[in-house]
């Protein structure tokens, strides 16, 4: 039975999740004149009683207050009141967790862009190392598939940067941006020892999320390249398609996450009336669970689902939910780890803000963050191209398909 379409019957929150809602007119208003506030409430003498632990007291409030005037009077740089208090903002809400942050205008536009899937930049899809980033494809007719960027190439500066475990993991930021402007790549590709100097121009990019290819045999090999709106709607045309497929493929390596209702749509397909995650929070909107409805796609066909270190978030969940249920056999690496869930509040100067607001499970109970998923079966073949490494990978999934002595019908399990 092939499940009906519709990605949004799960109206949840998100892995990276972009909420409408205000906050209290009083937190922001708070936020934005705390300076003034400060100034003035400090102007007069106040009594106060000692704080108690880790309370502010007014000694707290009067150094912030102390600390402000001398960044604004002393600092070799004379900084505007505005770029000091998203400062402030930004280090308050670093200091929390690595994926709460303050996000910028154009930040908060960038997590709307990833979650519709249309967005200003290159067509290229990337793997964040620690001085690089690694090319794993470029979109059919894009900017970077024109270029000649290939799987495999590094990218090791942009613009007049260069790459370092410094800026890495906010590189890929870079490579976005308006429509019509340039961006310069210095490219190092295997077997050349000369870089590629490569100027491309951003256009619109609308990303599919779901990719098929018909593999011999009457196997079906699904990419899912990240979990956006439409994600579960393009799995749906495309399981459609399928004719009796002989074994399924669900790919999920390189995927970073996303949102987390897509997550869920997308393990619901597999998935009849079945714990997908609960979530696990302070108060009773960030505890939630979340349960596939009545029927399957392609029920009783197996399935081996492939995953490796750069596996996170969203594809953790799915990923979790297929193998505690013993939909699928795991096969690859262990994922990356990132089980939390992120509230995105657009704030009123134009900014944001990311907030984790709960800790996501699998419906066995385990807890992925820092933990990740751990494959039912080791990938062995790790080869230094990425290209060979993506063929070899795909090959051990074909030879676990026909080598079992028996693939779970209905589970996907191996016994």
């Amino acid at each position: 039975m092939t499940k009906r379409s519709g990605n949004d019957r799960f109206n949840l929150t998100d892995v990276q999740h972009l909420t409408s809602c205000r906050p209290m007119i009083r937190l922001t208003t708070t936020l934005l004149l705390a300076p003034i506030a400060l100034i003035g409430i400090l102007s007069t003498p106040l009594q106060a009683e000692p704080p108690r632990s880790g309370a502010v007291g007014v000694e707290d409030l009067r150094a912030f207050a102390d600390a402000w005037g001398y960044i604004k009077d002393h600092y070799v740089d004379e900084i505007d009141d505005r770029s000091l208090l998203e400062a402030a903002i930004r280090g308050m809400v670093s200091e929390l967790d690595p994926h709460s942050a303050w996000l910028s205008a154009d930040q908060l536009q960038g997590v709307e862009e990833q979650a519709t899937g249309r967005y200003g930049g290159l067509g290229i899809r990337i793997a964040v190392n620690h001085d690089h980033l690694q090319v794993i494809a470029s979109m059919g007719d894009s900017p970077a598939a024109r270029a000649g960027l290939l799987p495999g190439d590094r990218i090791v500066a942009i613009d007049d940067t260069r790459l370092n475990e410094s800026n890495a993991a906010v590189a890929s930021e870079w490579l976005r941006g308006a429509p019509g402007t340039l961006i310069a790549l210095t490219v190092e590709r295997e077997g050349q020892s000369d870089a590629l100097l490569l100027d491309l121009t951003r256009e619109i990019i609308r990303r599919t999320s779901v990719t098929l290819d018909h593999l011999p045999g009457g196997y079906a090999h699904l990419r899912i390249n990240n979990f956006q709106q439409n994600t579960a709607s393009e799995l749906d045309d495309a399981l459609s398609s399928l004719d009796n497929p002989t074994g399924l493929i669900l790919d999920l390596r390189n995927n970073p996450g996303g949102m987390l209702h897509a997550a869920v749509a997308v393990s619901d397909r597999f998935l009849s009336e079945k714990l997908v995650v609960y979530t696990d929070g302070r108060g009773s909107t960030a505890t939630q669970q979340f349960t596939s409805s009545r029927g399957e796609a392609h029920a009783g066909v197996p399935m081996v689902v492939l995953v490796d270190r750069a596996s996170a978030s969203a594809s953790e969940i799915v990923a979790g939910a297929l193998q505690d249920h013993n939909r699928a056999v795991v096969l690859g690496e262990p994922t990356y780890g990132k089980g939390t869930v992120q509230t995105i509040w657009p704030l009123r100067n134009g900014g944001g803000m990311r907030l984790t607001t709960a800790l996501y499970h699998t419906p066995s109970g385990r807890q992925i963050q820092s933990h990740g998923i751990t494959p039912d079966i080791l990938g062995s073949s790790m080869n230094s191209s990425v290209q060979e490494n993506q063929d070899a990978w795909l090959n051990e999934a074909m030879t676990l398909f026909k080598s079992a002595e028996r693939l779970y019908q209905g589970t996907g399990r191996l016994e």
